[in-house]
């Protein structure tokens, strides 16, 4: 890996255009190597120059600057102004060049919902059989920060999104594609420029290869070895049946399905997976139980950002007694969603923020309990005063939270404090 960086960096003008985590895991690389002609960081928020670096773009203008540049590390979700091509620099990222010189150790998982879960589901699972593994990626950690806990013998497991693959040239050597879904059209302006990003875990693969994938994204013209995921592989049809299991709701036994097939490739025996749904802890903010408030039992997933994670919310918790829906509006279709809450599911439904409030125009009319409010203190508030004790409450937003909180992370525990310090 880190002969991969000394080709591309050594005597470069280098650009580290975006400075959260994943760029910062970056600038630490390129310091260490101290090989490079010059070292910049391009963000649009307000920074000091870190020590080693010879200086700082900022402000609304700093996208403009990337070909003074021979190699620009870009963090993901930055939206470029111009199509990649157009520009004469290299624009490259962590996760591409580490795919680049770790492909064939790589396990690397997307999807428009439930990555998460199965990247750390598969990674507790084989190491439950005793593989060095190592996670990282899109689940918080930078690729570049694994680097040194490789060895050898390591399995990586990765969880990739849209954002890291977008301008990807490199695919893991085992591909997982859960599933493709209206999601981040604020980005990529289409459904179809978004898919195309989605579906770069596979394209750089080679017939050696292999492929996982939902059949409503089948590609018939794979070179590689290509399974379609099927939940009817696991030896079980409910997570209710198996004792001292954290995970609940039937949309997660297509995800485990695919941990499943995986496993039995590093021979993990079916007495070590149901081991590993036993001792498994679900990450936060995943349809999350967090206790009992005025005899009402409370989730957090504000994790979810789509219609379906919202359709699974309702259908997975028992006695459901409402939910709280909203955040911002990035231009999803909300049809799918709308036509679910009117079949009554649910009896109670809050709708916060832009998006709920376009959920509301499109419900119209309707003998449920549907309130319309600013902002989640205030459905927390309803959801006290409606959901009824013995039931559930459950926060899965279907949006996004920026322009209201951080980020997903944020607005969970704001959710579960408030619900936890209400009066």
């Amino acid at each position: 890996m880190i002969n991969v960086i000394e080709k591309l960096i050594a005597n470069k003008r280098v650009l580290i255009l975006g400075f959260g985590k994943e760029g910062q895991s970056t600038f630490e690389i390129i310091k260490k190597l101290a090989i490079t002609k010059e070292v910049y960081i391009a963000d649009k928020r307000e920074m000091e120059v870190p020590a080693f670096a010879d200086g700082v773009i900022t402000g609304d203008k700093y996208l403009d600057c990337l070909d003074d540049f021979d190699v620009v590390f870009k963090s993901p979700g930055i939206v470029l102004p111009k199509a990649v091509d157009d520009y004469s620099c290299h624009i490259t990222s962590q996760m591409d060049l580490f795919l680049k010189a770790y492909k064939d150790r790589c396990i690397g998982i997307t999807g428009s919902k439930g990555k998460s879960t199965t990247s750390s589901f598969l990674c507790h699972l084989l190491r439950l059989k005793g593989y060095h593994v190592l996670l990282g990626g899109n689940i918080g950690i930078p690729v570049f920060d694994l680097i040194k806990d490789i060895d050898e013998d390591s399995i990586i497991v990765l969880e990739i999104s849209c954002h890291q693959l977008e301008y990807a040239h490199n695919s893991p050597h085992i591909a997982v594609l859960l599933n493709i879904f209206e999601e981040h059209l604020d980005h990529y302006g289409s459904f179809e420029k978004y898919a195309a990003a989605k579906k770069n875990i596979f394209l750089n693969q080679n017939e050696n290869d292999i492929l996982y994938i939902n059949k409503d994204n089948d590609q018939e013209d794979y070179q590689g070895h290509k399974h379609l995921i099927n939940k009817n592989v696991l030896p079980f049809s409910s997570l209710d049946d198996i004792e001292g299991c954290s995970l609940s709701g039937d949309h997660f036994l297509f995800d485990l399905a695919a941990d499943y097939e995986i496993g039995k490739l590093y021979g993990v025996e079916d007495d070590i997976f149901y081991e590993a749904l036993r001792t498994f802890k679900p990450l936060p903010h995943r349809l999350e139980y967090f206790g009992t408030y005025q005899g009402i039992r409370f989730y957090d997933d504000s994790i979810s950002t789509i219609n379906e994670s919202a359709i699974n919310a309702i259908a997975s918790i028992k006695d459901i007694g409402s939910i709280l829906i909203g955040g911002l509006d990035r231009g999803i279709d909300y049809s799918k969603l709308v036509e679910y809450l009117k079949e009554g599911h649910v009896k109670n439904i809050c709708l916060m923020y832009a998006s709920g409030k376009k959920i509301a125009d499109l419900l119209g009319v309707t003998e449920l309990n549907v309130a319309v409010v600013e902002n989640l203190d205030e459905a927390i508030d309803w959801a006290f005063e409606n959901t009824g004790a013995g039931h559930a409450c459950v926060l899965s937003p279907a949006a996004a939270s920026y322009g209201y909180f951080k980020n997903f992370e944020e607005r969970g525990d704001y959710f579960k404090e408030r619900v936890r310090n209400h009066g």
